[in-house]
């Protein structure tokens, strides 16, 4: 893995995904994303026009941010190991870390704290959305685990499990990227219509003479 020493949320950052296929693509791409389809992310990597982010999103993003400050110090307790946050990539592909050991064999990831996301990570079996994002972190950065938290930022509110590369997936992953980029290079973007309605008169005005 190569490490840039880039800020996440930079406009270096920023620059870097856009010439990379990343991790937090990767649902997308495979078709599992809960919040873009592989054709808006075709055309978002076609054009590099992403759309306007509303500031209830911005909330969102925001408070995700925070809480996961705050749940980093209580993961490296129970892993008895400092985190950092990295920026890492491996050919063609990104993977941004919320943390990493400093060996790299044990990596950190941070969801916001919701009550279906609590029960995939109570029962171990994690959705496609969430795995994989995971199997690119792992992929790219070589690590053996990665440990996945959901959690509002408390003690009180915070559940964790292992994740390590479940056979096969890895490769389906890598044979995903291979299409999706051989599609990116065939990819129109279909061009919004905007449809023009003649605007009804439900009344005409008095004639005078």
């Amino acid at each position: 893995m190569k490490i840039h020493n880039v800020a996440q949320g930079s406009a270096e950052w920023h620059a870097l995904r856009a010439q990379h296929f990343t991790a937090s693509e990767a649902p997308a791409m495979m078709g599992a994303s809960k919040y873009q389809t592989r054709t808006e992310l075709l055309t978002l990597k076609k054009t590099g026009i992403a759309p306007d982010v509303t500031p209830s999103q911005q909330f969102i993003f925001d408070k995700g941010h925070a809480t996961e400050a705050l749940a980093r110090p209580l993961v490296e307790v129970m892993i008895g190991e400092e985190l950092y946050p990295v920026v890492g990539t491996e050919g063609n592909l990104l993977a941004s870390l919320d943390g990493a050991t400093e060996l790299g064999e044990t990596l950190f990831e941070h969801k916001l704290w919701n009550e279906s996301l609590v029960a995939q990570v109570k029962a171990e079996d994690l959705a496609p959305h969430y795995y994989w994002q995971l199997e690119q972190q792992l992929l790219v950065s070589g690590a053996e685990r990665v440990i996945f938290v959901c959690s509002d930022g408390t003690a009180e509110n915070f559940v964790s499990m292992e994740y390590r590369p479940v056979a096969g997936r890895a490769e389906q992953l890598i044979e995903g990227w291979k299409q999706f980029e051989a599609d990116l290079a065939e990819h129109t973007p279909h061009a919004a219509v905007v449809e023009v309605v003649a605007a009804v008169i439900e009344t005409l005005p008095t004639l005078s003479v």
